[in-house]
């Protein structure tokens, strides 16, 4: 596995956010750290995220892990 494979995974992985739209998020940002890190308002600024994306991919990633809770997305 290469690591720009790597890197799209970790990406699509997030919420509304697929194999399609992984590439060209990593492209805009530069990073999978740049992308992890920002804020709710620049992730809507992005091509192909909008605001419902955002504040979900938002909540996912601000959420306190509960080993205990399984609630699924």
């Amino acid at each position: 596995t290469s690591l720009q494979e790597q890197q799209e995974y970790i990406v699509s992985s997030l919420p509304g956010i697929g194999a399609g739209i992984a590439p060209k998020l990593l492209v805009e940002f530069g990073s999978v750290r740049k992308i992890m890190s920002a804020s709710e308002h620049e992730l809507q600024l992005a091509k192909l995220v909008g605001p419902k994306k955002a504040q979900e991919i938002t909540r996912v990633l601000d959420a306190a892990y509960d080993e205990g809770n399984e609630t699924r997305c």
